[in-house]
């Protein structure tokens, strides 16, 4: 059987199981995809029993993208850049590292159909997701590129990396009337704290795809459920070695546009 899941704490809600499951399912592939909650303290060793068990390799969420980086052997070298992992392989040589939020970030501006040419973009939140979008973003032709995080030290290293600005809490309002778009990178749902004094004809993207999308007059709004089905793609293909099945995956989470 082929073992794999997902590893995070808490894991109150991911939709990564259900999108899996139905994957293995289409292409007859006997495997399971399992939720595993995992605090901090206990990621070393349950990383071992993964191994010992045989597990294939795991999805990584928060707050292990960044913590898992001391456990590798391998990286890919876009996660190297960025700093985080979200997929995770067990080899016969250890544990090699890739980042397949890069790829679902990238497919979700895509479909959107979302131009960053000379656009002036508001990231809010500094861990491990943000720094797969900054990445993504720093290679996008802005016109500026701000962050912000509750935690300023993070804010501050992940600007310096690609040369965007810091803003902190205070001017935060007055900046989000002259932004493009404002994307929140954070585990908070931001919506009515931030779409009412954006600017008309700006975009508010969460890639939180839990928090349900509201709507404000002249601001378009939309989650990261198209992220997370597009690194799950990915990650299924580095699991399995074979192509996914996307639109068995896309329809597992619900998602009906073409």
């Amino acid at each position: 059987m082929l073992i794999t899941g997902i590893i995070g704490y808490p894991l109150d809600m991911t939709l990564s199981p259900r999108m899996h499951t139905a994957a293995f399912q289409a292409k007859k592939i006997d495997g399971a995809y399992l939720r595993i909650p995992v605090e901090p303290a206990r990621l070393e060793d349950v990383l071992d029993a993964l191994r010992v068990i045989g597990c294939r390799g795991v999805n990584v969420t928060n707050p292990h993208k960044e913590t898992l980086l001391l456990f590798l052997n391998e990286i890919s070298k876009e996660a190297e850049e960025v700093g985080a992992v979200n997929t995770v392989v067990f080899g016969k040589d250890g544990l090699s590292g890739h980042n397949t939020d890069i790829y679902g970030f990238r497919v979700l501006l895509q479909n959107a159909d979302i131009d960053l040419a000379q656009k002036s973009v508001l990231l809010i939140g500094a861990g491990g997701v943000a720094k797969a979008a900054a990445w993504v973003l720093s290679q996008s032709n802005l016109h500026n590129l701000y962050v912000t995080d509750i935690i300023t030290a993070k804010a501050e290293t992940l600007a310096a990396q690609y040369g965007a600005t810091v803003v902190h809490s205070n001017p935060l309002h007055s900046l989000l009337n002259t932004t493009d778009m404002v994307i929140n990178a954070s585990s908070v749902d931001l919506q009515d704290d931030v779409t009412p004094f954006m600017q008309r004809g700006s975009l508010y993207m969460d890639l939180n795809y839990k928090f349900p999308v509201k709507k404000h007059e002249g601001v378009r709004s939309i989650n990261g459920l198209d992220m997370l089905l597009h690194q799950g793609v990915r990650a299924f293909e580095i699991f399995t070695g074979e192509n996914a099945p996307v639109d068995v995956m896309k329809n597992a989470l619900g998602i009906n546009h073409d």
